[in-house]
């Protein structure tokens, strides 16, 4: 664990703290990604200080390579999109681990045991399955509990409505994402805090529309929304115990 602690928080300084904007405004040129592998070596190096000998320092060597390599492909083939960078930063994490779980393990027949194990976890596809369910599947149903109410609204009603493309699909992965999160990890209080500051960036809309059927399309699609990521919750967290 602290080795994985160790190269995870050099990735995060070389990436962010020590990533000047002429490296990450083209990462498709060799002397680019040359500079950028450097310093992710240098800190990499630095970070596990006493640890390092000659495994540990091929480690690293590769690990940069993967995390250039992953940066490259980004650059080439997609645009500069929140995807795009979750992916890559999914990647660099992915790297991470599987180099900490070699070098703490000392050969590759060691590691794939331990691989094998992590994939055959049950709370690993429980909680990826509630996620997926929850935070994509439950934007369709939020959809679509909410279109017959949309439609009922008047057209000065509806232009109320914040008319940012997306805004409110991203809004409601979000909103799930964390509740969800919230339930599992047992910080329900902190859900409380979410709906207010959600109300907040809606009370405008609200108080504008004085028959009210705006207010009362909001809440449909809120406690819709928060009530599929609360029950969610709930039942992984039962089957968790259960089984």
């Amino acid at each position: 664990m602290l080795l994985f602690l160790q190269l995870y928080a050099a990735h995060l300084v070389a990436d962010f703290l020590l990533q000047p904007d002429w490296i990450a405004r083209d990462k498709r040129k060799l002397s680019t990604l040359s500079a950028h592998a450097g310093i992710h070596f240098g800190v990499a190096c630095a970070f596990v200080n006493l640890g390092l000998n000659r495994s540990v320092l091929a480690a690293i060597a590769v690990l940069v390579l993967v995390h250039v390599l992953s940066d490259y492909l980004k650059a080439a083939l997609s645009s500069d999109s929140w995807l795009a960078f979750s992916v890559d930063q999914a990647v660099h994490l992915i790297a991470v681990g599987v180099t900490s779980l070699w070098l703490a393990t000392s050969s590759w027949s060691q590691l794939f045991p331990i691989l094998a194990t992590v994939a055959k976890n049950k709370d690993l596809y429980l909680i990826a399955a509630a996620y997926v369910a929850v935070v994509f599947g439950g934007g369709f149903f939020v959809q679509k509990v909410t279109k017959s109410f949309l439609d009922q609204l008047g057209d000065d009603t509806k232009q109320l409505k914040p008319g940012l493309p997306s805004a409110g699909k991203y809004i409601g992965w979000v909103e799930r994402f964390l509740i969800l999160t919230f339930v599992i990890g047992g910080y329900g209080d902190a859900i409380g805090f979410l709906l207010a500051a959600k109300a907040l960036a809606r009370y405008p809309e609200i108080k504008e529309d004085e028959k009210g059927h705006f207010a009362e399309y909001f809440l449909v699609g809120t406690l819709t929304s928060v009530g599929l990521a609360l029950v969610a919750g709930l039942i992984v967290i039962r089957v968790r115990a259960f089984f």
